[in-house]
Order: structure tokens, then C-alpha cells, then sequence
């Protein structure tokens, strides 16, 4: 910024001078007479315009000038306002009109009563007819001077300046005054005397000659700081107005000088640096040296005298401040007394706000003294430990849930593979057909044309695995939101809205529309994280709605469901219909419009052209009084509808769906936590009313039939009207001013509108927002999912899929690495993406993917959180009685007699009350409790208390310090504890306990009913995945059944044959199979390729080996092994459903009897062949 000093004088603002014009002076007899009027003219003139200056100080708008402000206070009307400046309740209403009439005597009686209630003498009043008739207006003026002395020294208004000699006027003006004053025939006021003649009047003492010369210098010093701070204003707002140009003159002429000089001094430097250094050295180094040792000597040798003189001075000043310390404090001793307590106070609001905070490091004395607001019974350690019990029962339900389900997974994959091997049966057994062989033929070429399609629908293992990875990937997308608002923020800031808009698209899909409550109360979640991922990016407050957030499409698509549709409808149709249905209405409040709209009226009306301007500024169209007279009556209709539309939407807060209500809420509750200043608490409102008006409710106003709100038309007019209803309801709910440049009085009426009618919004904002939670309102909880019978099931194209898992996977690294993180570990069994274009696409390409939780929680951890509690506990009791720098102190320090004694007071009164409240639960009604609920239930609490021992017997408090030590350990080796800090965390989970204590009792109420409702789900599902594995075995028990009932009649074996000798010799011992028994020689099953190889036996000894296959039992078999027919190795059986569970598995080569090597494939082809075609 450029140096003020350097700038010319500017001219003064706020003094008003005309520059009198030199004429020549005629010096004749009468000069001197003219010259002593004019010098009585120009003093009466400048205490006019004094008069004139203060009045405007007073009454904040401008008078006529000088030499007309006579003629414009006659009306009284500039003494009314100046009245209703000191004495605001004595004017009712001033009268404005710009002809003189009688009426305007009331305006100058306002006044008379201002000033008769303030106390100004009535010497120096006036008479209504000096004014009103002009009989004497020299005597107003002197009412004006002294009513301003009488205020300023009251403190009421500002000091009247003194012009004197500062204000200049032509010698016409002069001589105009001059010859008023004669002609007025009255005796001109003494104002120099002014100030001493009020002072008698008040009765005050006389002021003195050096009083005054004294107010004198400082009403001079008072002008000259006005002054002089005028200059600087000026000067200011000259160089302000200026600042570019005189930054940039300043900076090229700094530049310039510092370069040259810069230059000059470089080359300097450098030809004289050696040289420099190595002198600034030297003689640095000699006076630091010399400096230190003189300072040293003289130190040394007056060391004694030196701590002597130290000593006695300091013990003098001590002395000297104590006795004035005290005297000082005994003089105000009230005052230290009243100071110590609020201290304490304000201390203890403090300790207190600080534990309301919960900002942790709460010391043992402050929990001490809110420790009575727990329950100081056990019946809540009790409570607690009942629900951890039925966890515990809920979460091994789960893991015996989860195992049924396994094993009917199983089960199911079993049933696909008989089926498939009845199908394989019916191939071998109509091979020969052309028919067959035609079918196999087509069915094989479509297997061919989908071969290098992605479309998981395939039975084979590789794809019901990989279906299997995607129905748990979605799953996780589904359960845990900030992947998928994490990979929609990260894709929208690289790529834009095009990826986006196609992941909005798959979202939609994914959850399903939000069509039930479990995927609309995983959609809000989502939309809740967006939410937060989004504001942790932004700076400021409007940044929020500029940015067009990702979180606010969401919410769009979210708002535009049925069920908000049918509330929009119901809200909004009666108001809409009332609008459209009047033909005549017009709402436009535009001047330019209204302007023009009057014209052609006119002309319409003539036939001729108008003799008013046809284009004209908003200004000059509010001016006109037609417009003005629309423009007020159209605003009256608007503001009429407006507040009907205000108020339906005002009462519609608690009918408003929750959806759109929760978002709200979670909005405004992160944005406080981000922005937490209170200056932006204005600022939140107006997001949040952005959020539910104008993005919510606003467009449905402007577009009704766009909602199917209405049904009709709407036409250009209708429009505009309901244009100017949603516009007037979003300036409310901005809280913002009007913003077209009209006259001040339709401002000003339209502005108080918008103000009264937006703190109206801000109560519906205030309500709208205050919402429960998300899983009170859904009924959600962690084990919800787990005890549903039926899999969620979303329907989506492999496409999808794949765009989906290629997203994931490029941007793996921004996506949040949570505690045991899920998702990397389906990721990376899924592998890479399947090639792009590869994946079927379009209608009737979906698939229905069961979406199943591979991550289900079932590890039951209520032992360290029993342990938590009982260790709590034992923590209030002890600090009840030991004191001590921290809990560990405490814990490790020697119990004494009397906190031995007073523990054991405490502990006889803790079980009289515990009688006492037994016998009162088994006299009194149930009234709700949560041992009360769980009366039906197996769980029962615990039959000790924290202080007894294993025997159920009272502990000492020394054997309950070392209880809770012991504890302790055990706390900080699962990590819930630590010694290094004394066991800080322990009181601080106390504190957090102290204040959130009402909220976790209704939580456990809750959680109690909703565990409870749990294992009845669970119970139900576990009843229905037992039926299903009945049915599924007795489906398996039908299939083999089929399998062995041989069609037609059974073939014998060929006479003399190997089979034959088998079966006859099996007749012959009466041990014939139920479904079949055949032998093989190894030669036989070598060259079929069923048998591969065999362990210390060549090819050529297989004709010596024999296989027996018989089957007793439905799908099992027994294999025996003779060699040279004695048996070589003992039975082994096999079960059909285990060999093609290993065929599915893509297991080529099984090893029997440990031995033989046997191809599966094949081994299952001759079991079919023999025992089932």
C-alpha cells in the first residue's frame, strides 16, 4: 500500500462551505450599518446550519439547505422525527402531508411533550405561532441549540459542532438574512451565552472562565480528531480505491531500486567477501572475547558481595509485596469472598462439562463425585450379564445355523449331481439313438455358442463357485456402505459423471429400488456414508449444495419412490388445484413486467401508441403509481397462497416419510460436527432447507405434472403463478431478502415477509430433523440377517457384474482398509475381471444372485465383556473408599482399618437392600423390567454379587482390591486395559457410563427384545433348515431308489462266462446282493481304461487280478480285490454321491485299497452301465 503521507489534502465531507463571492465593497454611509447586519446574518446563519447538522445526526436523513431550512420546519414534520429520537413513545404518527395545513401543529405539539418530558427549561421553549406562522424563527433555532446542549450532556445524543467561521455564503444570501431579520422585528437569542443561561436554569454551578476555556479545548480537540479522522478516511478510501494502481506503480519502482541496488551491492560483496569475513571475524571474536573476561573479573571478585546485595533486596520486595498483598486483601475481603465462590463454581461447571464431554482423562477424585448417579445395586450388573448370556445363546444358535445351512448346501449340490448322472444314465442308455444322439448334437452346440459368453449360469463347479464369490461380494457391497460411497465419490472425481451415472443405474439395482425395509434401510446407510465422505472433502459450507454432491442424486432417485410420490400427492394436490382452478389469477410481482403489461392494456384500450417510454429500468417502472398499486395487490394474493402452502408443508413434518427426514438429520448433525463454529449454524440451516425444499419439495410445485401430482394441463400462466409460489417459498426457506431493485417500501414489505415466514420454516426444520434412528425406526440389529429363512435376492446382468468387480478392483487402493477387511479377501479368490465385452448385456440377460454372508458373526466374546462389567463394578465400590493420584495407586495401595470398616457398612447395607428388593420383585406386579421380560427364559442371573467370594461370601476390601487387580490383568491381555497409563480407560468407560447411564438402560431393554425376538427367528429358521435336510435326504433316499428300479427285464450273464461262475457261486452260499454284484478281471478293466495302474503289479500280471462290485444298500458299493482268487486286500466301500461330489470337483485319477490307480470318469460310467441302465 502506497505511504498516505505522500498524498495531496483532500477536501472535508462532512463540513458544509459555500465559497463566498468577492464583490466590490462600495464604502458609503451605510457600510458600516450593512456590515454589522451581515456579520449578524452570517452568526445566525451558522448556528442554523449548526442547527441543521445536528438535526441530521439525530434523525439520520438530510434537511434542505441553509437558507430554506425555515420554511421546511414550519410542518413540524423534522421536529416530530427529531422528538421520536429522544422520546420515541410520545409520537403516535407524524402527519406527512406536503401542504401546509393546521393539522401539522400536532407534529410541533410532539415535540413540545418530547422536551416537556425530558425537562428542557421552558424558558428556552418557543411558541407554536414563531414557528408555524414564522413569527420568530431565530427563537426555534435557540430551542434547537439549547435542546442539543441539554441531551449531549444527558448522553442521549451527539455534541452540536460549532461552525463559526467555517461556513461561507454570498453576500446575496447575507443580505436576503440580513433584511429577514428586520423584517421580523424580534430580538435576536444571545447563543454564546447559551450554555451558562441553561446552567441557571438547571440550577447547576457557573461555569468558570477556566471550565470554559477548558470545554472549549476540548470541543476543539473533538473537531480537530473528527477532522483529522475524516482526512484519514478520505485518504483511506482513496487508496483503497486506488490500491491496484499505486500497488503496482510501487511495486515496478521497488523492483527497479532493489534490482540495482541488488547488482551493485552483489558485485560489491563479491570482489571485497574474503576480505570482509575475515575482519567481521576478528574483530567480533575480540570484543566477545574481551567483553567476556572484563565481564567474568568483575564478577569473580565481588561473587560475595553480589549474593548479599541479591538476597537482602529480594527478601525486602517479598517482604514489602506480602504486607501489601494482605492489606490489600483484608480491605476487600467481601469482594475476595464473593470471587472465591464464583471461582469454585465456575471450577466446578467446568470439571463438570468437561465429564459431560466425555473428553477422557477424567482424574479419580472427579469421577468420585458423580459416582452416586450409578445404580449402586447390582441389579444392573445382573441385567447386563443376563444379556450377554442370551447373546452368547443367540450366537450359538447362529453357528449351529450356519452349519445346517452348510450342510444343505451340500445336500442341494448332491441332488444337481444325481440328477445330472440320471441324465448321463438316460445318454448311455439311448447312445444308439438318432434322435438322442440329434438332441446331444444341438445341446452341444449351444453349450458351444455360450462358451465364451460370461453368464453365470452354469452348473459346473468353476461357476457356481464364482457365482457363489459374487453373491458374498454384493453382499458386503449391500451390508457395509462405505465401499460402494467410497468407489462412487472416487470414479465421480476422476472420471465424471458418465461413470457415475452408470454405477447409479447398478446401485438402484443392487439394493433392489429400496423396496422393502431391509434394502431402504441399507440404502439410507449408504446414502448416510456418501454423506460423510463428501463433507470431508469440502472447506466451507455453501461448497456443499455448489459441488452438486454425489449424495444429493442418490438422494433424488431415493425421493422419487412411490411411497414419497403418494406423500407429495397428498400434500400437494389440494394447494395445486387451488391455484390452477382460478383462471384469473396473477401472481407477477416483476415492476418491468407489470410496466409492460400496463401498456399494452392501454393501447388495447386507445387504439393509439402510448405516450409512455416502452423500455425502462426496474426503477423507473416501480415509480409508476399503477404498477406500484398491482404490484402490492399481487404481492398480497402471493404472500395470501404462500403462507397456505407454508403452513401445509409446516404441519406435514411428522407425516414427511423418514427417509428424506433421516437424510436430513444426518446431514445436519456431520456438517455440526464439521463446521462446529456457531457463525455457520445459519449457514446449515439454509443446506438442509435446500435439501428438503428445494430439492425435495420445490420441483413437484413447478412441475406437478411431471409427478403425476395432477392430471391437466398447465398452462403459460398457470405456470408462471406457480414459478412465483415456489420461488416466494425458497426465499423463505434461504432466509433470503428480496432481491429485486424496487423503491424502498415494496422492499421493505416483501423483506419483513420473508423474515417472519422464514423462522415459521425453521420450525418445521427443527422438527423434520429430529428423528430416531435408522435401525429403531427399520427394527435392525447385528443378528437380523442371520435369522431369516429366505437369502436376499438381487437381479442383475453379468455386465453389470462385471463393471461392477472392474471398478473395485482399479481403485482397490482409495477403498477403505477396514478391520478384517472382507472385501480384499472376495476380491482375491474372484481373481481378475472377465474380459470386457464378454459379458452377456441387455434384457434377458439377468441373473438372480442369492446374496449370503460368508462373514456371519458367531465368535461369542461375552466372557471379556462380563469381565468388563464386573471389573466396573468393583472400580465405583473401591473409589468409594480409597483415594489416590490414579486407579492404579489406589488398586496397589495397603488397605487401612477404616476403609475396611466403612466397606463393611457399605457391604450390610447393600444386602438388606438387596433382601429387600427380592422380596418387594416377588410381592409386587411385573412392571416391565428386563428380568421381568425374561422370566420365561432359561438364562438366570448370577446368584453373587461382585464382592462375594466363590462361597458366596463377603469379601474384605483388601481381598476386593486385589479381586479387581487381578481382573485388570486379565482386561489389558485382551487389550481393553493398560498399566502404562494407570488404568485411565477404566474411568473413563465409568464416566461415559455416568452420563449415558438412561440411555443404555433403554438400550438394553431394547436389545433385549429384539434378542429375544431374534432366537424365535432363529429357532423358526432352524426348524425349517432341519425340514429341508429331511426332505432333501428323503429326495436323495427317492433318486437312488429310481436308480436301481432297472426298466424291463434284467439280463443274464453269458453262459460259461466269468459273471456267470460269480453269480452261481454266489447263489450257491445264499449271499446274493439286493441291487447286483459283478466281477471284473484286471485285464478287462485295464484295457476299458478303468483301471490305470496298480502298486507292485505290472501290466502284464492284470489278468491275475479280479474286481468284485456288488451293491447292497442303494448308491453304496462294496469293491473287493482277489489275486490268483484269494483276497488281497480288505473291502472298501464306496458311496455313488461321494464319487461324483469328486467328479464335480474335477478329480480325473482315485486311489482304491491304497493301491490301484482307477480313473473316476470311467469308474462311474461302468457302475452306471451295470447297476442303473
Amino acid at each position: 500500500m502506497a505511504d498516505s503521507s505522500a498524498l495531496p489534502e483532500l477536501p472535508t465531507l462532512a463540513t458544509v462551505k459555500v465559497r463566498k463571492l468577492e464583490d466590490k465593497v462600495v464604502r458609503d454611509d451605510t457600510w458600516m450599518d450593512r456590515q454589522r447586519k451581515n456579520s449578524q446574518a452570517y452568526d445566525y446563519l451558522c448556528h442554523i446550519g449548526e442547527a441543521k447538522e445536528w438535526i441530521e445526526a439525530c434523525v439520520k436523513f438530510e434537511l434542505a439547505p441553509i437558507e430554506k431550512l425555515d420554511e421546511e420546519l414550519r410542518n413540524g414534520i423534522i421536529l416530530a422525527y427529531l422528538a421520536k429520537f429522544f422520546q420515541p413513545t410520545v409520537v403516535k404518527r407524524i402527519f406527512e402531508d406536503k401542504k401546509l395545513q393546521y393539522r401539522h401543529s400536532d407534529n410541533i405539539n410532539y415535540f413540545f411533550t418530547a422536551v416537556k418530558n425530558e425537562g428542557l427549561p421552558e424558558v428556552f421553549w418557543f411558541e407554536l405561532t414563531d414557528l408555524y406562522d414564522k413569527k420568530n424563527i431565530p427563537k426555534v433555532i435557540y430551542c434547537i441549540h439549547a435542546l442539543s446542549h441539554f441531551l449531549a450532556k444527558k448522553g442521549k445524543s451527539p455534541i452540536m459542532k460549532n461552525l463559526v467561521g467555517t461556513l461561507e455564503f454570498t453576500d446575496d444570501v447575507l443580505s436576503k438574512t440580513a433584511q429577514g431579520l428586520e423584517d421580523m422585528a424580534v430580538q435576536m437569542p444571545a447563543f454564546g451565552n447559551l450554555q451558562s443561561d441553561l446552567a441557571k436554569e438547571m440550577k447547576e454551578p457557573e461555569e468558570t472562565e477556566e471550565e470554559k476555556n477548558a470545554r472549549l479545548a476540548r470541543e476543539a480537540n473533538l473537531e480537530r480528531e473528527r477532522l483529522e479522522k475524516e482526512a484519514k478516511d478520505r485518504r483511506d478510501q482513496y487508496l483503497k480505491d486506488n490500491e491496484d494502481q499505486i500497488v503496482l506503480a510501487q511495486s515496478i519502482a521497488r523492483q527497479h531500486l532493489q534490482r540495482t541496488k541488488y547488482l551493485k551491492d552483489l558485485e560489491k560483496h563479491k570482489q571485497q567477501t574474503q576480505a570482509a569475513i575475515k575482519i567481521q571475524a576478528t574483530v567480533r571474536g575480540y570484543q566477545q572475547k574481551k567483553e567476556y573476561r572484563d565481564r567474568l573479573d568483575g564478577l569473580k571478585a565481588n561473587e560475595k558481595l553480589f549474593e548479599k546485595i541479591q538476597a537482602r533486596y529480594k527478601g525486602k520486595l517479598q517482604r514489602r509485596k506480602y504486607v501489601e498483598t494482605q492489606t490489600y486483601y483484608r480491605s476487600i475481603l467481601p469482594q475476595v469472598v464473593k470471587l472465591q465462590a464464583w471461582w469454585r463454581g465456575v471450577h466446578a461447571r467446568k470439571r463438570y462439562l468437561a465429564l459431560r464431554l466425555n473428553a477422557g482423562g477424567a482424574d479419580v477424585s472427579l469421577v468420585r463425585q458423580y459416582i452416586y448417579l450409578l445404580d449402586t445395586r447390582d441389579t444392573e450388573l445382573e441385567e447386563e450379564k443376563m444379556l450377554e448370556e442370551l447373546r452368547r445363546t443367540v450366537l450359538q444358535k447362529i453357528r449351529e445355523n450356519l452349519a445346517s445351512e452348510a450342510e444343505l448346501n451340500d445336500l442341494d449340490a448332491k441332488v444337481a449331481l444325481l440328477v445330472k448322472n440320471r441324465i448321463s444314465l438316460e445318454e448311455v442308455g439311448h447312445f444308439k439313438s438318432k434322435d438322442m444322439r440329434a438332441a446331444l448334437a444341438k445341446s452341444q452346440q449351444a453349450l458351444d455358442k455360450d462358451a465364451g459368453v460370461f453368464t453365470l449360469r452354469g452348473n459346473d463347479k468353476s461357476t457356481r463357485e464364482t457365482r457363489k464369490k459374487y453373491e458374498q461380494l454384493f453382499y458386503l457391497l449391500q451390508t457395509e456402505p462405505r465401499y460402494l460411497a467410497t468407489l462412487m465419490f472416487t470414479l465421480n472425481k476422476s472420471q465424471g459423471g458418465n461413470s457415475t451415472k452408470f454405477l447409479e443405474q447398478v446401485i438402484l439395482s443392487i439394493f433392489g429400488y429400496a423396496q422393502n425395509n431391509r434394502e431402504e434401510y441399507l440404502f439410507i446407510k449408504l446414502i448416510e456414508s456418501c454423506i460423510k465422505i463428501e463433507l470431508s472433502e469440502v472447506s466451507k459450507v455453501d461448497e456443499v449444495v455448489r459441488e452438486n454432491p454425489l449424495f444429493i442424486k442418490l438422494v433424488l432417485q431415493y425421493t422419487r419412490g412411490a411411497k414419497e410420490r403418494e406423500f407429495l400427492r397428498g400434500l400437494l394436490r389440494p394447494l395445486l388445484e387451488g391455484v390452477l382452478q382460478n383462471n384469473e389469477l396473477d401472481l407477477d410481482t416483476d415492476p418491468i413486467s407489470i410496466y409492460r403489461s400496463k401498456l399494452r392494456e392501454e393501447e388495447n384500450r386507445t387504439g393509439e401508441k402510448s405516450s409512455r417510454s416502452h423500455d425502462v429500468t426496474a426503477e423507473v417502472a416501480s415509480a409508476d403509481p399503477e404498477v406500484k398499486e398491482t404490484q402490492f395487490a399481487n404481492f398480497a394474493k402471493l404472500q395470501t397462497i404462500t403462507n397456505t402452502f407454508l403452513q401445509a408443508i409446516a404441519k406435514s413434518s411428522q407425516k414427511m416419510p423418514f427417509g428424506i427426514r433421516y437424510i436430513a438429520m444426518k446431514m445436519k448433525e456431520d456438517m455440526k460436527k464439521k463446521f462446529n463454529q456457531p457463525e455457520h449454524e445459519k449457514d446449515i440451516n439454509l443446506m438442509i432447507g435446500n435439501l428438503l425444499y428445494y430439492r425435495y419439495i420445490n420441483p413437484v410445485i413447478v412441475a406437478p405434472e411431471a409427478f403425476d401430482v395432477i392430471e391437466s394441463v398447465v398452462s403459460l400462466t398457470q405456470r408462471k403463478n406457480l414459478a412465483e409460489i415456489a420461488k416466494t417459498l425458497h426465499q423463505i426457506s434461504v432466509s433470503k431478502q428480496s432481491t429485486i431493485n424496487q423503491d424502498g417500501s415494496f422492499t421493505s414489505h416483501v423483506s419483513t415477509y420473508l423474515q417472519n415466514a422464514s423462522k415459521q420454516f425453521s420450525n418445521f426444520l427443527r422438527e423434520a430433523t429430529n428423528v430416531i434412528t435408522a435401525e429403531e425406526y427399520f427394527d435392525m440389529d447385528e443378528f437380523l440377517e442371520t435369522s431369516k429363512q429366505k437369502k436376499h435376492t438381487i437381479y442383475i446382468t453379468p455386465d453389470e457384474i462385471c463393471q461392477v468387480h472392474r471398478g473395485l478392483v482399479d481403485n482397490l487402493q482409495q477403498l477403505p482398509n477396514l478391520p478384517n477387511d472382507s472385501l480384499r479377501v472376495v476380491l482375491n479368490e474372484l481373481g481378475g475381471v472377465p474380459a470386457a465385452g464378454v459379458a452377456a448385456k441387455g434384457p434377458g440377460s439377468e441373473i438372480a444372485l442369492n446374496l449370503s454372508n460368508r462373514f456371519a458373526k458367531t465368535i461369542d466374546d461375552d466372557h471379556t465383556k462380563k469381565l468388563m462389567v464386573e471389573t466396573k463394578r468393583m472400580i465405583q465400590i473401591i473409589i468409594q473408599f480409597a483415594h489416590g493420584r490414579s486407579l492404579l495407586d489406589i488398586l496397589e495401595s495397603p488397605a487401612t482399618t477404616e476403609q475396611e470398616t466403612a466397606f463393611a457398612q457399605f457391604v450390610e447395607k447393600e444386602e438388606t437392600s438387596r433382601s429387600n428388593h427380592e422380596l418387594d420383585k416377588d410381592q409386587s406386579p411385573s412392571s416391565g423390567s428386563i428380568m421381568e421380560l425374561n422370566l420365561s427364559s432359561p438364562l438366570s442371573p448370577s446368584s453373587g454379587a461382585v464382592y462375594k467370594t466363590s462361597e458366596n461370601q463377603p469379601m474384605k476390601f483388601s481381598q476386593l482390591k486385589i479381586k479387581a487387580l487381578e481382573n485388570m490383568a486379565k482386561l489389558e491381555i485382551e487389550g481393553k486395559a493398560s498399566k502404562s497409563n494407570h488404568y485411565q480407560s477404566m474411568l473413563d468407560s465409568i464416566v461415559e457410563d455416568v452420563l449415558t447411564k438412561q440411555r443404555r438402560r433403554d438400550q438394553r431393554k431394547r436389545e433385549f427384545a429384539s434378542l429375544r425376538k431374534t432366537l424365535g427367528n432363529l429357532e423358526e429358521k432352524s426348524t425349517y433348515l432341519n425340514d429341508s435336510m429331511k426332505s432333501y435326504h428323503d429326495y436323495l433316499d427317492s433318486c437312488m431308489a429310481q436308480l436301481t428300479n432297472k426298466k424291463g427285464k434284467v439280463k443274464k450273464p453269458m453262459f460259461l462266462s466269468t459273471q456267470y461262475f460269480h453269480i452261481q457261486d454266489l447263489k450257491k452260499h445264499g449271499k446274493v446282493p439286493k441291487f447286483g454284484s459283478f466281477k471284473f478281471t484286471g485285464a478287462k478293466l485295464y484295457e476299458k481304461g478303468v483301471l490305470l495302474s496298480v502298486e507292485g503289479h505290472s501290466p502284464k500280471q492284470f489278468a491275475l487280478l479280479t474286481l468284485t462290485i456288488s451293491s447292497d444298500e442303494a448308491g453304496v458299493f462294496n469293491c473287493q480285490v482277489s489275486f490268483l482268487g484269494a483276497k488281497a486286500t480288505e473291502m472298501e466301500t464306496l458311496r455313488l454321491e461321494d464319487l461324483l461330489q469328486q467328479q464335480y470337483n474335477k478329480v480325473d485319477i482315485i486311489t482304491l485299497f491304497d493301491i490301484a490307480k482307477v480313473n473316476l470318469n470311467l469308474l462311474i460310467f461302468l457302475i452306471n452301465k451295470k447297476f442303473y441302465a
